[in-house]
């Protein structure tokens, strides 16, 4: 009897249709996987939103300048370790073997009496098996034990106050430069829209041109002036993407794709509101002076030190020592003593580490004064900057406004034939100006108060 086709798959699927309906099955996720691919990824993220503090965090967390001048605070905790460990006992546990040309007493020749019985003559050998313990522990030396744990000390806070500083500089340079990409993202748009507008312009000339109504001249300046503004546009995107690198390097980051979006933080006012308040609050707040300032406690302390060298050393010195031959029967032998070392001549050496001692010491202060004149005038000029930049934002918001109503009214005028091509285009190079003035000037500010705070030491 016959059995057709579609009779057979309806009583039993084969293993043939079965293994297509599988791979079908399968093949769904992978289609809409590589649909998604090809319109919108389903793992696209949104754009990295940045605000300055968050990008002040990730620099102090991620520089590796900062990095590194926290190492070095961990080394001066090591170093006042060392410093620490000179005054400790030091045991050494001690062991060898000596081979003599002749035979060699295990312990020293003992004399208990006068007689002959008294007499304790100990075992000689060639060979001389030893294992013992020393002990050193200095008691005085000149004072330079104590001193040499006070500047280490010293050192270590004087490695705590550069990496305030670095941080400081770090907050600094990244708040400036967050501000200029600001600055160039608006400088930017200005651009664009200076693009725009000329060429809109310049379509309005080429219909005149083509009725008659202006010279052909007016169309090649306008050519001109848009192939001006095309290169500021190009200008401006270089220095946008310099700037957004500058940033990333600043901040730590590796991935050379990162490219957040900068949020505009609100304007913040300085923290200090007279010149004569910001140079008080610089003088006790500076990490900077107050390195310096542990650097000259160094300085007389190494002064002590090298003075410290002319007095005598005393010393506790022990020892306790088993020795064999061969025979490995040992005898032991301790000691215990005070030595002292008085200088009594060094061909002027520590004459000549007292007056370099000394020198150094005075090269110090005027390091000081030099940083404190320097101190008035980044003060001075941060204050000053602050001050000029707010006025100049005044005045270049109102100069925005009279462009923008400027550049209109000379192109209607232009529209109706009552002004001329050279107007239009200078009252858009105008308006160009302001903006470019207002964004600089806004730029001139924040970066004022960022210069300003880290003038004065201000966290």
């Amino acid at each position: 009897m016959m059995v057709s086709p579609l009779t057979m798959v309806s009583r039993a699927p084969s293993k043939q249709l079965l293994l297509g309906l599988f791979c079908l099955i399968a093949m769904l996720p992978i289609g809409r996987t590589a649909l998604s691919a090809t319109g919108e990824p389903s793992d696209a993220r949104p754009p990295v939103t940045l605000t300055l503090p968050h990008a002040i965090d990730l620099a102090l967390k991620n520089n590796p300048r900062i990095r590194m001048i926290g190492k070095d605070v961990e080394t001066e905790v090591y170093n006042l370790r060392v410093a620490k460990a000179e005054r400790m006992p030091r045991v050494d546990l001690t062991s060898g073997v000596t081979r003599s040309r002749y035979p060699m007493p295990l312990t020293p020749i003992v004399i208990e009496s006068r007689s002959i019985g008294g007499l304790d003559i100990p075992r000689f050998e060639r060979t001389i098996y030893d294992a013992g313990a020393i002990l050193r522990l200095p008691l005085y030396r000149g004072g330079r034990l104590q001193r040499n744990v006070a500047v280490a000390e010293l050192r270590k806070a004087m490695a705590e106050d550069n990496l305030q500083f670095a941080r400081e500089d770090l907050i600094y340079n990244v708040a400036s430069v967050y501000h200029k990409v600001l600055q160039l993202e608006q400088q930017k748009a200005t651009s664009d829209a200076t693009v725009k507008q000329l060429e809109a312009h310049r379509r309005d000339v080429e219909s005149l041109y083509r009725t008659g109504s202006v010279p052909y001249l007016d169309l090649v300046k306008t050519d001109v002036e848009l192939a001006h503004a095309i290169q500021n546009r190009l200008q401006a995107e270089n220095n946008l993407v310099s700037s957004h690198e500058l940033l990333r390097t600043l901040i730590g980051v590796e991935n050379v794709e990162w490219s957040p979006v900068l949020n505009r933080p609100p304007a913040e006012e300085p923290v200090c509101l007279s010149l004569n308040g910001c140079r008080q609050v610089a003088r006790d707040n500076r990490a900077d002076m107050k390195a310096l300032r542990r650097r000259l406690q160094i300085g007389q302390e190494r002064v002590m030190i090298a003075q410290g060298k002319r007095y005598p050393e005393v010393s506790l010195a022990g020892g306790y020592v088993d020795r064999s031959g061969t025979d490995f029967e040992y005898k032991e032998n301790w000691d215990v003593g005070v030595r002292m070392a008085v200088p009594l001549f060094d061909g002027g050496l520590i004459r000549a580490e007292l007056a370099r001692e000394k020198n150094e010491l005075a090269k110090l202060k005027e390091e000081e004064r030099g940083l404190n004149l320097t101190i008035e005038r980044e003060v001075k000029d941060a204050f000053l900057a602050f001050e000029n930049a707010r006025t100049r934002i005044g005045v270049a918001e109102t100069a925005v406004s009279s462009a923008k109503e400027n550049l209109r009214v000379e192109d209607l005028k232009y529209r109706v034939g009552s002004s001329t091509n050279t107007d239009v285009i200078d009252a858009q190079t105008a308006m160009e100006r302001a903006e470019t003035d207002l964004w600089q000037a806004r730029f001139d500010r924040d970066t004022a108060v960022a210069a300003l705070k880290r003038a004065v030491g201000a966290k």
